[in-house]
């Protein structure tokens, strides 16, 4: 396929990534998953809407009250596709505070992929469903608190798109985990985490390979993933890997649960 559009990108993430509750508000998707998070705990604007600016102030109260009752702030995703086009203005204004600025990046899977450097008794573990092994490794690895435990296993047990989980094995344990989901030509990377204390020794070259290899052998064209601005060691990973910026997105986040 060509290029994806910034549009199959948010309409594949949104997919790869549910949440437990989700409602339509005239070209808004308003997403709900227990405060597990910003991602399926957000409005997403990114449909064109019918709605006028007189009617704008309501509309926003309306949702601001929707996440109060449920106990925790409005938030907004701004992505280039973000409607009306003055949103982030108006919520600036109204004293939502601007949160991790990321990147989304693509990278073309039509070339072959370059292979890493050996690892000695370095093996990739792949599995098609959620299993207990990986969900343990990636929440010791990333330190997850234990509250998020469960709507975090909720998230991973309902992507409908098929899912490739990996784990990386290396010096007899497990040392890196990462997920793809796939959607027809779309690859999308997440939960890309190494063991803190194996770290800068190759183990994440070899899981992003891994992911890759299976996107590529199942008819993936291109992948794609999101990196926060203050993440330099995964900027650096990806620049190696060929992934190039294609967007911007950032959250803006109400200071308050006031009603």
């Amino acid at each position: 396929m060509s290029n994806p559009t910034i549009r199959t990108i948010e309409e594949a993430s949104l997919n790869a990534w549910p949440a437990r509750q989700q409602l339509v508000d005239d070209g808004w998707l308003i997403r709900f998953n227990d405060g597990y998070t910003r991602r399926s705990n957000s409005v997403n604007p990114i449909y064109a809407s019918e709605i006028d600016d007189s009617a704008l102030e309501t509309r926003l109260k309306k949702w601001e009250r929707f996440y109060t009752e449920k106990g925790q702030p409005a938030i907004f995703k701004i992505t280039p596709l973000v409607h009306p086009p003055h949103l982030d203005a108006v919520l600036d204004k109204r004293g939502y505070r601007y949160e991790a600025p990321t990147g989304v990046r693509i990278r073309s899977l039509a070339a072959p992929l370059p292979p890493p450097d050996a690892i000695p008794d370095g093996r990739p573990v792949i599995e098609s469903a959620l299993s207990d092994a990986w969900l343990d490794s990636y929440t010791n690895f990333s330190a997850t608190p234990p509250e998020t435990l469960a709507p975090m296993r909720a998230i991973l047990e309902n992507i409908a798109p098929a899912c490739c989980y990996v784990t990386q094995w290396g010096g007899g344990a497990a040392v890196a985990s990462g997920l793809g989901v796939l959607e027809g030509p779309l690859f999308g990377l997440y939960d890309i985490v190494t063991s803190p204390d194996q770290r800068g020794k190759g183990y994440g070259v070899h899981l992003l390979h891994g992911l890759l290899a299976w996107a590529r052998e199942n008819g993936a064209s291109h992948a794609y993933l999101a990196v926060m601005d203050d993440n330099a060691p995964a900027r650096r990973l990806y620049d190696k890997w060929g992934f190039v910026e294609m967007y911007k997105y950032w959250y803006r986040v109400k200071n308050s649960l006031s009603l």
